[in-house]
């Protein structure tokens, strides 16, 4: 009886095991300076934060390169992925996921070519006759709609976004500042020639699907746990103020 019941916590244990070391599948996308894919490997702040606060939780984890993340979505829709990051919060998104506690903060900019002086984001001219854009299939892309601004298709990839600027296609672009400074600096654009301000700050995050919490109920409870230990190892590690 003894052997039978040693047994049966072994078999016990090794399914839970197996069920606990299951492969998250996590999509991430090209998107500088945050998550940077070059020669097959990412790296970035927002990559550097996804293995630190994996490590917290104890997670193992496949990552899925996708190249937007409107793809992530679809993704998620045909539960193809568990999770993507970093991404803002929107309705769509959350029909289908829900969002971890914020990881950083992103800050949405307008860009536009410093010689346009006719080009004033904020006032009501620029919301009424401006033609703006973004990335295809972007939160970004999103908001532009619901707020009723005139959009013209823009570009999938994130690196192709400042040719509608310098090809006048668009009177304005809006992408995280990060990011465009990121763009600027890769692609070796005159900084010079383009003016940005921002528009909205906004939390980035982990979307975690709907189907994958119904199997794993207390995930995201895990996940939150292991962000906020991320924080706070962040907060230990700065520098005292000068005394």
């Amino acid at each position: 009886m003894r052997l039978l019941w040693s047994g049966l916590l072994l078999c016990l244990s090794t399914a839970l095991s197996s069920a606990e070391v299951t492969a998250l599948r996590v999509a991430i996308p090209d998107y500088p300076p945050y998550t940077v894919l070059a020669q097959g490997e990412f790296s970035g702040p927002g990559y550097d934060a996804f293995i630190s606060i994996m490590t917290e939780a104890g997670l193992q984890y496949q990552l899925i390169p996708v190249p937007n993340f409107g793809r992530a979505l679809i993704d998620m829709q045909n539960q193809q992925i568990d999770m993507f990051f970093l991404a803002t919060e929107n309705a769509e998104r959350s029909h289908v996921a829900q969002f971890s506690l914020p990881v950083i903060t992103t800050d949405w900019s307008w860009v536009w070519l410093k010689a346009r002086k006719d080009v004033v984001p904020g006032s009501e001219q620029f919301r009424q006759d401006a033609l703006v854009s973004a990335q295809m299939n972007s939160n970004i892309f999103s908001w532009l709609q619901q707020h009723k601004y005139k959009i013209t298709a823009g570009t999938n990839n994130i690196h192709g976004l400042f040719k509608l600027l310098d090809f006048n296609r668009v009177d304005a672009i809006m992408l995280p500042s990060d990011v465009a400074t990121a763009l600027i600096a890769k692609q070796q654009l005159d900084a010079s020639r383009y003016n940005m301000q921002q528009e909205l700050t906004l939390p980035f995050g982990f979307y975690v699907s709907n189907n994958y919490l119904s199997l794993q109920p207390d995930f995201l409870q895990r996940l939150n746990a292991a962000i906020s230990r991320y924080h706070d190892n962040a907060a230990r590690a700065e520098p005292a103020p000068n005394q």
